[in-house]
């Protein structure tokens, strides 16, 4: 039977506990500025990178309707191209994870739709990938040091902070069992704020007596904080216990 009502009713219904777990792709728009790295771009005569990136990524999700659930997601940036001049080949690419808390408010339904807030904290790294436009192909060059590519990174900590609007497509309860499925869309508009960005270091790639990364001295901060927007859509599974 499609019981639509049964998600957004379930928290009145004081006698039943409504639990939730769904995982979910996402797809969206993130606007980050990239200052400090795009002003050493500037100021070196290199292109810098475009703000407007989109998005992919997913997560998984539960919550009891009566209130308090829990989320990780991570997202990639779809950057347009690699940037270059008549050197390099660079790109920025940011890996994050968050995982967090979300409260579901019992008095949030209107008609289908449920309105909640989601707060986490996010770890990860940012790295800068250059490849030298003259590739040096000689292997033993490559021994002595002269490596074509250079993989710098830092390690980012925040917060990820975001307003949720969720609508249930469908859902299907099984009676004899009380387990059911279930399908939502929902909409996420959000803020990461970096607060700690370790020191850049150099990946120790083509030297095996290296036992470290190298660490880089004067570098800018590889600032992964952004505005972003995405759709979630997501499948999921609901058991219900009734008291």
């Amino acid at each position: 039977m499609l019981i639509l009502v049964l998600a957004i009713q379930a928290s009145s219904m004081a006698q039943d506990k409504i639990y939730f777990t769904d995982f979910y792709i996402s797809a969206g728009f993130k606007n980050q500025p990239y200052t400090e790295l795009n002003q050493y771009f500037a100021d070196a005569g290199y292109q810098t990178f475009e703000k407007q990136t989109a998005t992919l990524g997913g997560g998984v999700s539960y919550v009891a309707m009566s209130g308090m659930g829990f989320f990780a997601e991570t997202e990639f940036n779809l950057n347009k191209k690699r940037y270059s001049n008549d050197f390099v080949n660079y790109r920025y690419l940011p890996i994050h994870v968050t995982g967090g808390f979300q409260y579901h408010w019992k008095n949030s339904n209107i008609k289908d739709w449920r309105f909640y807030p989601k707060i986490g904290v996010y770890y990860g790294s940012t790295s800068l990938d250059m490849i030298v436009t003259d590739l040096n192909t000689d292997f033993g060059e490559n021994l002595m040091g002269g490596m074509n590519t250079s993989f710098m990174y830092q390690r980012n900590i925040g917060l990820n902070f975001s307003i949720n609007a969720d609508k249930i497509l469908g859902a299907f309860l099984k009676p004899t069992t009380q387990i059911g499925v279930y399908s939502r869309m929902g909409l996420q508009v959000g803020y990461m704020l970096n607060v700690y960005s370790s020191v850049t270091k150099l990946r120790r790639n083509f030297n095996p007596d290296l036992r470290k990364d190298l660490i880089i001295t004067n570098a800018p901060k590889f600032d992964p904080s952004a505005f972003y927007i995405k759709l979630n859509f997501a499948i999921g599974k609901f058991e219900k216990e009734s008291e």
